[in-house]
């Protein structure tokens, strides 16, 4: 920590411990953008008198960046966003920080979750709440030579337990958060990327914080229920500079839900339509918020995909999910992204307790009819502080460190079925989706055949042997 009295301001440096080439997923689907949490929390900061920098390691190989920029920047605080994936390279990036002399802080949405997890290996103090102010206030506590105990929304460990500063509400306007700080990290480098992979220059953009909804896999642990948006006139202000900055012209809307209140989104649709950057985009959304009109609309102003959380073709396991959304919905979404011609990428989930072997056909069967472009199928994974988790929790196993890094492709607890029988169902997925591809080629007729043969392949022979179920001498 800088010693009492240092005349220059706090210095804070953020980094971000994501490394694209370890992640399965993002190998998969190219999926890279900055961490807008980190560049709007670095922007805040600076207009509240913190010098800050910032490492981003999503293109490198190791923490070296972080321990060079430490030696050279010599900050106050190295605060880093957490997220399960990066658990143990952020402990890493801790010991990085208390060895140049720097307050070791955790922020996001893993070290909300597991906030005792990472004071006991090694962090000083962990912000599990809304970053901006808080971080703004320890920074200069820190800077004059104060401990954590006095600042709002602030946890350290004292004596084996957790100590947390009195509560911090959450910022109650949105609009005053000024443009996230993209000089922070390599802007070039990431909209090179996409445009060497798409043709586009792609950025992405949050327009709220929370979601209202209450699924039970779902860990909300930095916003809870909350909702809080921009206005339709901020949101344009921050694609208009990112048009004009970077010449960005296809924006990923990253809000947990998109368009939750129509009257917001009808406003911002006249906006984008009116403001004519030559924009097209892509959102999350749920399948009972995306009604035909609106997506007519959407698709009018330069909407290209839609994330949509299908998650099961069975009602009975969306119920037990909590979703609060219909199969009838889900259907009639599908049916209109695909008359309006915008690309669909599913996700969807096995494992979830209570799944069984028809709901999973269920799925598949869902899936075939509709063909989405693109999908998702992971394990369920219960995720601390989750119904889910309360519900699994006995039987949970491999909840450690190493766990995040299995990206829901791992049974982490005791589910109905053997591990591999949902490795052998993400393989049926991957089929039924080779299928829709080729059906152009192939035909109906073929298609429809080779899917009957792997159905009756899947129900005669690999189910009962998966299971346990095959009868003695198969």
């Amino acid at each position: 920590m800088s010693p009492p009295g240092r005349s220059t301001a706090p210095r804070v440096l953020l980094v971000d411990p994501y490394m694209a080439r370890e992640d399965p997923m993002e190998r998969k689907f190219i999926e890279l953008y900055p961490s807008l949490g980190l560049l709007t929390l670095g922007a805040y900061l600076r207009e509240h008198g913190v010098a800050v920098e910032a490492v981003d390691l999503t293109f490198s190989r190791s923490t070296q960046p972080v321990a060079d920029r430490i030696a050279r920047f010599k900050p106050d605080i190295v605060g880093v966003h957490t997220k399960t994936l990066t658990r143990e390279r952020a402990i890493k990036i801790a010991t990085l920080a208390r060895t140049g002399g720097a307050l070791a802080l955790a922020g996001g949405p893993d070290a909300a979750s597991a906030t005792y997890g990472y004071l006991e290996a090694g962090f000083d103090a962990v912000v599990p709440g809304e970053g901006e102010a808080a971080l703004t206030d320890l920074a200069h506590a820190v800077h004059s030579g104060s401990w954590p105990e006095k600042v709002a929304g602030v946890a350290y460990r004292e004596h084996g337990r957790v100590v947390r500063g009195p509560p911090r509400p959450f910022l109650r306007d949105l609009d005053e958060l000024p443009l996230p700080a993209w000089d922070l990290v390599d802007m070039p480098g990431y909209l090179g990327r996409w445009e060497r992979a798409t043709g586009e220059r792609r950025a992405a953009i949050l327009t709220s914080r929370g979601c209202p909804f209450d699924c039970s896999w779902c860990s909300k642990p930095t916003f809870g229920r909350t909702f809080r948006q921009q206005s339709p006139a901020r949101v344009i202000a921050e694609l208009r500079a990112l048009h004009e900055r970077y010449g960005v012209n296809y924006v990923r809307f990253c809000d947990d839900v998109f368009g939750i209140h129509r009257s917001w989104l009808d406003d911002l649709l006249t906006r984008m339509k009116e403001e004519d950057l030559g924009m097209k985009f892509e959102c999350l959304a749920r399948v009972d918020l995306l009604k035909p009109d609106l997506l007519a609309r959407m698709r009018a102003v330069g909407l290209e995909r839609v994330y949509v959380g299908v998650e099961s073709g069975s009602q009975k396991m969306l119920d037990l999910m909590n979703r609060g959304t219909k199969l009838a919905q889900v259907e009639r979404t599908a049916e209109a992204l695909r008359r309006e011609g915008i690309r669909q990428f599913w996700f969807l989930m096995l494992g979830y307790p209570g799944e069984t072997l028809e709901d999973i056909d269920a799925t598949l069967r869902l899936f075939r009819r509709f063909s989405p472009e693109e999908y998702s199928v992971s394990i369920a994974v219960p995720v601390p502080g989750t119904r889910f988790f309360e519900q699994v929790k006995g039987s949970a196993r491999a909840l450690g460190p190493h766990a995040g890094s299995e990206g829901g492709r791992t049974l982490l607890f005791d589910g109905m079925y053997p591990q591999r029988l949902y490795r052998w169902e993400q393989r049926r997925f991957r089929l039924e989706a080779a299928l829709g591809r080729a059906r152009s080629k192939l035909g109906d007729r073929m298609v429809g055949r080779i899917g009957k043969i792997a159905d009756r392949f899947h129900k005669s022979v690999a189910a009962p042997l998966l299971t346990g179920d095959a009868p003695k001498g198969s």
